[in-house]
């Protein structure tokens, strides 16, 4: 029996929600955290054994280095939310934080003493243990009824859209005090939401069972959903929508360079314009308006409104670009946050951890495959992968439309 199985009340409820906030904001700005500092480390003109290691192309080694911390993450994501559902939230975040912290002062070390090899396996340690953020969406909606689970939910989300906004400018603003200090900044930041943890979240329940640790593992992991007849559309849309939504994120820069000449300063103003949109959306907006609408109902709207925006994207030009492309972001943070509630309250018998965890695993999933076949599909034109990624979140919503089916059908 899962620890995660009797309700738990909090006795500072809004208090752990700011911390498990700040803690995912400070995993997500971790992947985020190097793209400022690491690009002119190794398209330096000087080579040394950390940009020229083994005699390998820089260029091989930089996206070596940038994938290590997002592929860690996904393994971790199918894992740790899992194991918080038998161990206990509590146990389980304290000590992946612990590790965290200790990959980041080794990747410090590493990038100090122009290792490479550790530096690589220090990102990766650090990726698998923020997969965390699952845990930390999972002890979000934990706190329903003391706090509606729309309102926890659109406040973690804005804490991750966020993240993506602070890690670059982290990176960016102390790097100048050497390549290593923004990865001591992130440990240091890490310690104190490892006290507030403490005191904060109770103690974890004594285990019931005591199954051998790899086992546990093997039987209780998040990639076991994906195989569950009950969860097959959801997975479906999550997976086709995160395909399509990376497809934008990871584009758009190179759509803005190509179709409307932007320069690096202005494509920089408008990403962060861009997560301050999402981020007030989801904090402010739907914190305050999103139970109006069945969750399902409002996932499904807001994923065929991001399509059809997405679609629409390469035909605008100008200011128009700038605004149409921010807008955007208005449905994209609604979905995030209809579609979480949606899978909380209807699958949650299954573990909170668990099915987080699924739910960053396939985001991460998506991540990888559209990065591996944008290259190619770039070839065309990067309109066509803006038009690419409409298409798989059009295909996303058609899933939801069945699952909204099959949900009426078995009420």
């Amino acid at each position: 029996m899962s620890s995660s199985v009797v309700s738990v009340r909090y006795t500072h409820p809004q208090a752990v929600l700011w911390v498990v906030c700040l803690i995912a904001l400070i995993a997500v700005a971790g992947i985020a955290l190097p793209y400022p500092i690491l690009a002119p480390l190794f398209a330096a003109t000087a080579l040394n054994d950390f940009n020229h290691w083994l005699g390998i192309a820089p260029e091989i080694l930089l996206g070596i280095a940038l994938a290590a911390n997002p592929l860690g993450m996904l393994f971790g994501s199918a894992t740790l939310g899992a194991l918080s559902d038998h161990y206990g939230r509590r146990r389980v975040l304290a000590l992946s934080l612990t590790l965290a912290v200790a990959g980041y002062l080794g990747s410090a070390w590493a990038l100090s003493a122009e290792w490479y090899p550790g530096f690589v396996l220090f990102r990766f340690l650090t990726g698998l243990c923020e997969g965390s953020v699952s845990i930390c969406r999972a002890i979000a909606a934990d706190l329903h009824p003391q706090i509606e689970r729309t309102v926890a939910i659109s406040w973690m989300n804005s804490a991750l859209y966020a993240a993506w906004l602070v890690g670059p400018l982290v990176g960016g603003l102390t790097m100048h005090l050497g390549a290593f200090v923004p990865f001591l900044i992130a440990a240091a930041a890490m310690v104190p939401c490892l006290c507030m943890l403490y005191f904060l979240l109770p103690p974890d329940l004594p285990l019931q069972q005591h199954q051998p640790f790899w086992q546990q593992l093997r039987q209780h992991n998040s990639l076991r959903l994906v195989r569950l007849p009950l969860l097959r559309l959801v997975v479906a849309a999550q997976l086709l929508y995160t395909i399509g939504l990376n497809a934008f994120y990871e584009y758009y820069p190179l759509w803005l360079v190509e179709q409307q000449q932007f320069s690096g300063l202005q494509i920089g103003l408008i990403t962060a314009v861009l997560c301050a949109v999402m981020t007030t959306v989801s904090a402010v907006g739907m914190a305050r308006l999103g139970s109006r609408l069945p969750a399902l109902h409002g996932a499904k709207i807001a994923a065929v409104c991001v399509a059809l925006m997405l679609f629409l994207l390469p035909f605008t030009s100008g200011k128009l670009a700038w605004v149409w492309l921010v807008l955007c972001g208005v449905p994209n943070a609604m979905f995030s946050a209809w579609f979480q509630v949606y899978c909380t309250e209807h699958f949650g018998e299954l573990g909170l951890g668990r099915v987080m965890g699924l739910l960053t695993l396939l985001m991460c999933t998506g991540n990888v495959i559209i990065a591996l076949a944008g290259g190619v599909i770039a070839l065309f034109g990067a309109s066509w992968i803006l038009w690419t990624g409409a298409m798989f979140i059009a295909l996303a919503a058609l899933m939801l439309v069945r699952e909204q089916r099959r949900s009426a059908a078995t009420a």
